[in-house]
């Protein structure tokens, strides 16, 4: 499990990189773009409190948005910054952990917790 979240990790870190990069078509940029702004987002299409299928969504989206960005950027882009984001991994888990928390905070919040 906790290489699978590390993989999974990696991988959405690259692809931000990836949207950053200036060799990236525009097109597959605003892709990922857009979709970090749909999991930043607490809004939902299906609520991610609602177990395995509110993060089953976004899962998803993560795989079609890997796999459309994979068709149209260079591979040698690609392997770059999928290299990168393998040796600062643990940059991008501070800021998962840190977005993880403020949603959890959002939603107790909302359910009048705090």
């Amino acid at each position: 499990m906790v290489r699978f979240l590390s993989s999974a990790l990696v991988e959405a870190y690259a692809l931000v990189r990836v949207a950053l990069d200036r060799r990236t078509p525009r097109r597959a940029a605003a892709l990922v773009l857009v979709a970090v702004a749909y999991l930043l987002v607490p809004t939902d299409l299906l609520p991610d409190v609602i177990p395995v299928l509110g993060w089953g969504d976004d899962l998803l989206l993560g795989v079609l948005v890997r796999q459309g960005v994979a068709g149209v950027v260079p591979d040698d882009v690609l392997a770059e910054h999928r290299a990168a984001a393998r040796e600062r991994v643990w940059v991008a888990a501070g800021v998962v952990l840190s977005i993880l928390a403020l949603s959890i905070v959002a939603v107790a919040w909302r359910l009048g917790w705090l």
